[in-house]
């Protein structure tokens, strides 16, 4: 048993968002069919999709032509949820956005996805997660070489309103167990950015953007390379009394942070050049291991790659092997969110576009002579 079973959820979505939302409902037992247009949808060529789209059913649908429009609705009567993720009015050319849907289907949740909030002034201007970091101040949040703005390589608005769509989605159908009716729900990308760059508001009080941006921070300063090319995080921050200070197992001068905040810029940039002397002359594990028995927090930095064989992931089945049908074997980021009585699990890999077209719209009555009909036709 898991925690959303006898749920169906219909996902239309693409991008990065709805995809990885909607995963995180099919590995708790949702019954997850991936709508796409007969041949799939271009985003399949992207890497990511392997992941993104598996623990799902595949069905492939011309939601353009009227048979498959019709079929849809068909589909939408068995449905719990309705996600989407195209740009502002697409569902509404095609008769099934909310407005079209509500009075059929009262019990649908829909949660649209789009880049800029509906009803907004930008609503209708093209939005993918670059451009709306960019208009929510994102880039002003890293610091960097130079002064100025800078543009982050992780996704972050994608990424953060990828775990608000479960909870939008989760949150409207517990209200549903109340009223018996289901709602519209959205979560915007500039809503995933704006909900992890609320902790930094403060700095524009005085006139700052964003976190101070000019190297070093007090975060880039605790970056540093050991000896044999390993680098290493060595926080300024404790969090606890220490035992030694860090001079003191580097070998030279102790200069307190508020020191070094205070310091011109030529005067840190000389003592962050005798700190990374000191480190590169340091094996990374033996300083990482007197850092920790002086009270001090230090941590390595590895590669990417390497996380996935990282023992507590592995031990907490965060990272799991899938053969993918057409990308083969893989290995790839498990489940993330445990629950105790009903855990989580991979459900199977990203479908074949269209591998359980016959066999969802079969249960709805449709006959193989009907369906062959339908496919020699293009819409499905």
């Amino acid at each position: 048993m898991q925690a959303l079973d006898g749920v169906r959820v219909l996902d239309l979505t693409g991008g990065i968002a709805g995809p990885l939302g909607v995963l995180q409902l099919a590995e708790h037992g949702a019954d997850v069919i991936k709508i796409e247009p007969p041949g799939g949808r271009p985003g399949r060529a992207e890497p990511a999709s392997v992941v993104y789209d598996r623990s799902r059913r595949s069905v492939t649908l011309d939601l353009k032509s009227a048979d498959g429009a019709r079929l849809f609705r068909e589909l939408l009567a068995t449905a719990d949820v309705l996600v989407e993720a195209f740009a502002a009015g697409t569902m509404a050319g095609l008769g099934l956005d909310y407005a079209d849907l509500r009075d059929e289907f009262p019990r649908l949740v829909y949660c649209a996805v789009p880049a800029w909030p509906s009803g907004s002034r930008f609503a209708d201007r093209p939005g993918y997660d670059a451009l709306v970091s960019a208009r929510a101040g994102l880039h002003w949040e890293v610091p960097s070489h130079r002064p100025g703005p800078v543009f982050q390589h992780s996704p972050v608005a994608s990424l953060a309103a990828a775990y608000l769509v479960p909870v939008a989605i989760m949150g409207a159908l517990v209200a549903r167990q109340r009223t018996g009716r289901g709602q519209r729900v959205e979560v915007s990308l500039l809503a995933g950015a704006m909900s992890l760059t609320t902790q930094n508001w403060n700095w524009t009080d005085s006139g700052q953007h964003g976190l101070p941006n000019s190297f070093p921070s007090i975060h880039q300063a605790g970056i540093y390379e050991c000896a044999n090319g390993e680098w290493i995080h060595a926080a300024m921050v404790t969090g606890g009394r220490p035992t030694r200070t860090e001079g003191e197992i580097l070998g030279i001068e102790d200069v307190p942070p508020a020191v070094v905040f205070a310091m011109s810029p030529g005067e840190r940039a000389a003592h962050e050049t005798k700190k990374a002397a000191a480190f590169a002359r340091r094996d990374r594990a033996e300083l990482i291991d007197e850092l920790h028995a002086a009270g001090r927090n230090a941590e390595p930095i590895g590669p990417p790659h390497e996380r996935f064989r990282h023992p507590q992931l592995l031990a907490t089945g965060s990272v799991v092997e899938v053969v993918d049908p057409e990308a083969g074997r893989t290995t790839q980021v498990g489940p993330v969110v445990f629950l105790e009585a009903t855990p989580g699990a991979v459900a199977g890999p990203r479908p074949v576009a269209g591998a359980h077209t016959d066999e969802v719209l079969g249960a709805l009555g449709h006959d193989a002579a009907e369906l062959a009909g339908l496919r020699a036709k293009g819409v499905i």
